[in-house]
């Protein structure tokens, strides 16, 4: 019993460790792995939440101010020389404290509120397009390492083939059957996979490490990665981008602005209390505590015509953003168009070189059962496995380039 429990218990363990070692990492894996460790977008949340706190303090700037105030002057006149005692009475003391307030329309500070909001969602757009540039970044470097990783495997898959069938053709040569420089040509086949192996795992490895760079990640283990699912796209029409959305809220913005322009130049009325003590100790100075109340209108009358020339900046600026946007909303239009054709004709391809590759593999099968009886070529079989090694490799840079059109159609960029 205490044998079975022993045997269980290493048969659990070695199966454990078995499946973490088969543990594949998914293109989603590095994705989320690459928004958490970004800086940038990092950045832009930390920007956001800074946008939200101006706008709090712009709240409380238009609340109540109090403010503490001490001024003690003395005015001293020697010899009939001094300020005039009428208007500084020789010496003053004031310590007060005033409380103001900025009296602003409902409509007026409203206005300067949307700002920040409308800042805020500009960092917003900005954020998830600078998300969807580190997308296709990150899912092309996934794919480049997932498509040597394929190579890897068929190089040593053709290399398991071809040295069980070395063993076979070494016994044959040595009974005459083929000759000794047939055997030998069979060598060269095989050690040219073996060093084409070498510098496939060489690049799929240097390409895992800048994926992990890419990402943000310290890991030096290789570890083998799911097929990147990208083959779904869900393309908005471009009114319902993230780019649209951007320029609409520009637009909206650069709108705000001109309103906060015609505001500033609206007269300005400030209202005051204050209450403390101010004296210049000329008579009963134990009686100088006291209050007052009052106000203070500034109007702007003439400033050189400077509220025209901004408004007139702003105006260009909308123009040219109204610009930008049909044409880019064409770029986006047309990108859309030729990847979905590239992405036709590469699965023609596709299916044109799985054909050839069902040729490729039933000539394969058929030369090495004649190998053992002599019936074919060695350079026959060596011709056929180096074919079906060029097509193998021209399927995998096929269905590459696939998933390439299907990063770019998910994650379009404008420039």
């Amino acid at each position: 019993m205490k044998r079975l429990f022993c045997f269980s218990f290493s048969f659990f363990l070695l199966m454990s460790v078995s499946s973490v070692a088969q543990q594949h990492k998914t293109l989603d894996d590095y994705l989320t792995l690459a928004k958490e460790n970004s800086p940038l977008l990092n950045d832009f949340n930390n920007q956001r939440y800074s946008l939200k706190i101006d706008s709090l303090k712009l709240l409380a700037t238009y609340g109540l101010q109090v403010t503490g105030n001490v001024d003690a002057m003395v005015a001293p006149v020697i010899n009939n020389w001094g300020y005039d005692n009428v208007i500084t009475n020789g010496q003053n003391v004031t310590a007060v404290v005033r409380v103001s307030k900025d009296l602003l329309g409902k409509e007026n500070l409203k206005t300067r509120l949307s700002n920040y909001s409308l800042s805020i969602r500009q960092l917003f757009n900005q954020s998830k397009i600078s998300e969807i540039a580190l997308n296709k970044a990150i899912t092309d470097q996934y794919i480049q390492t997932y498509a040597l990783q394929k190579q890897y495997e068929i190089s040593s898959e053709i290399i398991k083939l071809l040295r069980d069938e070395e063993i076979i053709l070494k016994k044959l040569t040595q009974n005459s059957a083929f000759k000794q420089t047939d055997y030998l040509s069979f060598m060269v086949t095989l050690q040219q996979n073996i060093l084409a192996s070498q510098q496939q795992y060489a690049d799929w490895l240097n390409n895992y490490a800048t994926l992990n760079y890419l990402c943000g990640i310290v890991d030096t283990t290789l570890q083998k990665i799911d097929p990147p699912l990208t083959l779904v796209s869900q393309i908005l029409p471009f009114e319902r981008s993230v780019y649209a959305e951007n320029y609409k809220t520009d637009s909206l913005k650069l709108t705000n602005d001109a309103k906060i322009i015609n505001y500033d130049y609206r007269p300005k009325l400030t209202t005051y209390v204050d209450g403390g003590y101010s004296s210049s100790f000329f008579a009963t100075p134990y009686k100088n505590f006291g209050a007052s109340i009052g106000f203070t209108l500034s109007v702007p009358i003439y400033d050189g015509n400077q509220r025209k020339k901004s408004l007139q900046q702003i105006q260009l600026q909308q123009d040219s953003r109204n610009k930008y946007f049909e044409f880019q909303k064409n770029q986006y239009k047309q990108q859309v168009i030729q990847l979905q054709n590239q992405i036709g004709q590469y699965r023609q391809m596709i299916e044109t070189a799985n054909q050839q590759m069902s040729y490729a593999q039933t000539l394969i099968d058929a030369n090495l059962k004649q190998l053992p009886t002599g019936d074919v070529k060695v350079t026959d079989v060596i011709l056929s496995i180096n074919n079906f090694i060029s097509l193998k490799s021209e399927l995998v840079q096929f269905e590459t380039t696939i998933y390439n059109l299907y990063n770019q159609l998910n994650n379009l960029t404008i420039q």
